[in-house]
């Protein structure tokens, strides 16, 4: 027996000391990006009996990477049973509920690792980022300052502490924080053969702009480079080429270019998003406009299909594409197309990238018009919506055009909507002829649409009262 013993107990230490060199190997596969080899490691370590808190922790961020959470949850509790105060485990295990869409238990995750560590800036990021999707923005903005103690340059910190600041008005430390994108996303600003302005007094000098993000932003920012622009300052800027034909018709502005164009001659350049924090805007009264955008084509072809007596809507149903969030802002069309069935209305799609299906079913209704083959860039869409009645568009550069031109427009946002529309409101002094409907909960549109349908059954009636009457509707509050 004595001898059989110490055999099980060489056999035993060999296979220890075997899988702590698996181990190694095993985290080597996994910071090289070979999960698959790491799992396969992992688990062989697992069945020489060499269980711990590390392994089980690094078996849990493969799984994770592997799109795998119900698997990696699993291994970051056995890491938490064993070492329940260690760094890690439960932002792990937060994660994995994320993708499970248990934002509960990874908000309870997330405030257990904090308690741990509070210096955690990961942790904090995504415990506002899931108060925030809650609309909670109150407590996310708590848990970023929280953070900030320990690590106050984070630019993800700053930049999302930024976004929280805006949301709830706080347009000073909001402006000021949202400098933090270009980090926080890691991208370099352009590069220009002139200083960057910082807002002094410009006295003469002429100033380049440069968009930065998506059509609806550059749109929305434009009002300040105009606002400079009245002030007798030199501004010209440079855009995407889909908005280029639209901006020039700005009078104001003393050239319009997109990338690849000559340059204008300037003497400094600043991000067009920047100008808020430039010009020192500090009051949601300084973020207001009239009208800023006109068509430029001021005797444009007719809508096909016009009848007077009908309403006459232009409609988007889903976000720019390649967004990590043009689902959450989408609304899908198999929903959407029932607004089509109200009675006396004329749509107008002005949705350029509209699926097969959704092609298929418009081309079978009499009255709505694909006008897609009509659109080659913004200047096309605002000839059109500058026709309409009405503007009927999820969160999308649309939307912003149509506010930008002064269109009586209705804007479908989701629960947690973009830090723009702040909290809670119908109406927006971005935009002053926009109203706002808003989901009541996450990823639920039906209720949005039938009280879209129910309001346009009254707009309906109040429009055609307008017109025997022979005035002129302005707005649709």
């Amino acid at each position: 027996m004595r001898i059989n013993t110490e055999v099980e107990n060489s056999s035993s230490a060999r296979d220890l000391s075997h899988a702590e060199t698996l181990k190694k190997f095993g985290l080597f596969f996994q910071k090289m990006g070979e999960l698959d080899l790491a799992v396969s490691v992992y688990s062989r370590v697992l069945d020489l009996g060499a269980d711990s808190p590390e392994l089980r922790y690094n078996f849990g961020a493969a799984r994770l990477k592997q799109i795998r959470p119900t698997e990696a949850l699993e291994h970051f509790k056995a890491a938490a049973r064993r070492e329940p105060g260690a760094e890690g485990i439960h932002f792990g295990m937060a994660n994995s509920h994320q993708l499970l869409g248990d934002i509960t238990a990874a908000e309870a995750c997330l405030k257990q690792e904090l308690l741990i560590n509070p210096e955690a800036a990961d942790a904090a990021v995504n415990l506002g980022w899931i108060l925030e999707e809650q609309n909670r923005v109150p407590e996310a903005l708590m848990e970023y300052r929280k953070a900030l103690y320990y690590e106050p340059n984070n630019a993800n910190l700053r930049w999302n502490h930024g976004l929280a600041c805006l949301m709830l008005g706080d347009f000073a430390k909001g402006w000021r924080d949202y400098e933090f994108r270009w980090k926080a996303r890691q991208k370099k600003k352009p590069e220009f053969d002139a200083p960057e302005w910082r807002g002094d007094p410009l006295e003469g000098r002429s100033l380049l702009l440069h968009t930065e993000q998506g059509f609806g932003d550059s749109i929305m920012f434009l009002r300040f480079a105009r606002q400079l622009a009245r002030a007798r300052n030199r501004v010209s800027i440079q855009c995407q080429p889909q908005l280029k034909r639209l901006f020039k018709g700005v009078p104001e502005l003393d050239s319009v270019v997109a990338p690849g164009d000559a340059l204008p001659t300037f003497d400094v350049h600043a991000p067009l998003m920047s100008l808020p924090k430039l010009l020192k805007l500090q009051r949601e009264t300084d973020h207001h406009s009239p009208p800023y955008l006109s068509p430029v084509d001021s005797n444009p072809p007719k809508l096909p299909g016009y009848k007077p007596g009908y309403k006459h809507i232009a409609v988007t149903w889903t976000s720019a594409p390649h967004s990590e969030i043009t689902e959450k802002k989408s609304i899908p069309y198999s929903l959407f197309k029932n607004i089509f069935d109200t009675p006396g209305c004329q749509f107008y799609s002005v949705q350029i990238n509209a699926d097969a299906t959704a092609v298929a079913d418009m081309n079978q209704r009499s009255n709505v018009h694909d006008l897609r083959d009509h659109i080659g860039d913004f200047a096309d869409t605002a000839d059109i919506l500058s026709q309409a009645d009405l503007v009927l568009s999820v969160d999308t550069a649309t939307a912003h055009l149509a506010g930008a031109l002064g269109r009586p427009s209705w804007t479908l946002l989701p629960h947690a909507a973009d830090w723009r529309w702040r909290l809670h409101r119908n109406d927006t002094p971005w935009y002053p002829t926009m109203r706002l409907f808003r989901q009541s909960q996450t990823n639920q549109w039906d209720d949005v649409m039938e009280e879209i349908q129910h309001c346009l059954l009254n707009y309906g009636a109040e429009l055609r009262t307008s017109q025997l009457a022979g005035g002129v509707v302005e707005t649709a509050m």
